[in-house]
């Protein structure tokens, strides 16, 4: 049964790789309508579809490679590489699947690629081309037919950070689905003891242990006394998909009536365009949109749309609180609920946050009746002090403080890991 499901993988593979101009075609407009500009756009279909990371030069040298999906597992794997000595970072490879992500990382000084096109041809040239030992994959992004090179190569396999859906596990209760998308992974870290329960259960032949979330804000620092305390007039609305407008729309009309400039900023920026037209026609001239968030907090309108990537460090740091959303709908699972506290700003979120099990677990040992319901949201942010924001910012600094010597301890471990067939 093994083999003939893996047979079966291999013909679908085959059948996509005929299939690739027009993927790449389809990908190109789809960015394009997102508003990724045609430079970006291009070298993403060259080096996922195209084989273009055959020209990418390389020392030749064994390398590691870290998979980070898109902007917070970058966050992530980029604390653990920070970590490394520089003779392990030098031989890193970081590919990911966002544009955004590439974006980002790419004027570090290590090699970033975006992850080339699951096919077993795509996958064998780059690990071949990168000469690839071992791989960390951040959190959960799991390709076959990678995994299925690493495993026909004999090379190793670690999840870190490791965050599995309820529907992955219920595809790991399958003997099949395990031999397929798990068998080179000896190694898997999550952050939960509940979730370390369940896979050990599913998976007995797989060590599967704990440590702290790799987002931890490990150069995490007291603010200045005066950015913290100062009184803040702007609440934000973050992180919301569009499958999350209703209840975006109901914490509007009851926040509103507060005295806050609302700020609106979504996760996909060019999806809500509709949605902008709508807010015109409810709130008339109460509503502005910007491209930038320089001057935001000068903008006369009471809800202002933020279109824009990439701001929300500079939003939460001048927010009194923050929603943060895609935690509103069962098929979501929640984005960072660290970021908005790393600013000084008190956080709030939805019922649904699978991926933040382990923040949401912090954040209770210092925040108290942590409600998730969107009338107590309200009342909470409603009754909300600038002393009590104040005092909410000390207990994370000081609970973060005891979990990154635990994470510190943990990526020597990892690094040790790497070491155990020595990179050249």
């Amino acid at each position: 049964m093994n083999k003939l499901f893996k047979f079966f993988l291999l013909m679908i593979s085959h059948f996509l790789l005929i299939s690739l101009p027009v993927l790449a075609i389809y990908s190109f407009f789809k960015m394009r309508k997102q508003g990724v500009n045609i430079k970006d756009n291009l070298q993403h279909i060259s080096q996922h579809y195209f084989f273009t990371f055959l020209f990418h030069g390389w020392n030749g040298n064994r390398s590691v490679m870290i998979h980070a999906i898109s902007l917070g597992e970058v966050d992530a794997a980029m604390n653990l590489i920070d970590s490394f000595e520089f003779k392990i970072q030098s031989n890193v490879i970081l590919t990911v699947t966002s544009i955004q992500a590439y974006k980002k990382i790419k004027n570090n000084n290590i090699t970033v690629l975006f992850f080339p096109f699951d096919s077993l041809i795509h996958q064998f040239l780059f690990v071949c081309r990168f000469n690839i030992k071992k791989a960390i994959i951040i959190e959960h992004d799991f390709w076959p037919n990678f995994l299925a090179v690493m495993n026909l190569l004999r090379r190793e396999v670690m999840v870190l950070n490791g965050h599995i859906s309820d529907k992955t596990m219920y595809y790991l209760g399958s003997a099949c689905y395990r031999e397929v998308m798990f068998h080179p992974i000896k190694n898997v870290y999550v952050q939960t003891d509940v979730l370390q329960k369940k896979l050990s259960h599913i998976m007995p032949d797989v060590n599967i242990s704990v440590a702290p979330s790799y987002k931890l804000p490990l150069n995490l620092h007291i603010q200045d006394i005066e950015n913290i305390s100062t009184e803040r007039k702007i609440l934000t609305i973050s992180n919301f998909h569009l499958s999350e407008i209703d209840t975006v729309n109901i914490f509007l009309s009851t926040l509103n009536g507060l005295d806050y400039k609302i700020l609106l900023v979504p996760r996909h920026i060019h999806s809500f365009d509709d949605f902008i037209l709508a807010l015109e026609n409810t709130y008339k001239d109460q509503v502005q949109v910007v491209s930038e968030c320089s001057d935001v907090e000068n903008v006369l309108s009471d809800i202002v749309f933020v279109k824009a990537y990439g701001v929300l460090d500079e939003i939460y740091s001048i927010s009194h609180a923050s929603i943060v959303f895609g935690s509103f709908d069962s098929s979501l699972k929640g984005h960072s609920l660290f970021e908005p506290l790393l600013y000084g700003s008190m956080v709030y979120y939805g019922p649904y946050f699978s991926s933040q099990t382990y923040m949401d677990e912090l954040l209770h040992c210092f925040i108290p009746n942590i409600r998730h319901d969107i009338d107590s949201i309200c009342q909470q942010i409603e009754m909300l002090t600038t002393q009590d924001r104040i005092l909410i910012y000390n207990g994370f600094v000081n609970a973060v403080g005891e979990e990154k010597d635990i994470l510190i301890g943990h990526f020597k471990d990892v690094e040790r890991w790497i070491k155990t067939e020595r990179l050249r």
